[in-house]
């Protein structure tokens, strides 16, 4: 399977792009840079270079791309989670996740792709027994950061066609 991955270079994107790849699946990874385009070329992965905030530029991506599937692992966290670092790294990230999120949403639906992936974090729902599932309603209640999460994430699935 043909699939486009953006968020690529992340602490998850990396090692799912290597699972990608050794499952055999042919993968085009988004990157900002030309030296991150590098590294991926090195891996065996084809780069496609595009700002996520670059409606236009995502679109042409992805229609170049001609993916089977799309994989939306987009975040902007920092390299060490303390309270402080989490709170200077969370406005960037919404941006990303709902701004660079809905390009690459309509990038996909623009070139006709019919598998969509997002990332989602399973400390946005709600405490409960077991796995949390699709079913499972927001903590919309939670602690304010959680609580914040929760509306971003609420916030950008109203923008998905439902």
């Amino acid at each position: 399977m043909r699939i486009f991955v953006a968020g690529a270079t992340g602490a998850i994107g990396r090692p799912l792009l290597a699972q990608l790849h050794s499952a055999g699946h042919d993968v085009v990874a988004l990157t900002r840079t030309p030296e991150k385009a590098r590294i991926l070329a090195e891996q065996g992965v084809e780069p496609a270079i595009a700002d996520v905030f670059d409606a236009d530029a995502v679109k042409a991506a992805v229609i170049r791309a001609q993916p089977s599937a799309v994989i939306e692992q987009l975040t902007s966290l920092p390299k060490t989670y303390t309270p402080e670092t989490m709170q200077a790294a969370a406005q960037l990230n919404d941006r990303i996740r709902l701004e660079g999120g809905a390009n690459v949403l309509a990038a996909a639906q623009a070139a006709g792709v019919r598998r969509y992936i997002r990332q989602s974090i399973a400390f946005w729902a709600i405490p409960g027994t077991g796995l949390a599932d699709e079913e499972t309603p927001l903590a919309l209640d939670a602690s304010p950061a959680v609580a914040d999460g929760t509306r971003t994430l609420n916030d950008s699935d109203e923008l998905s066609p439902k």
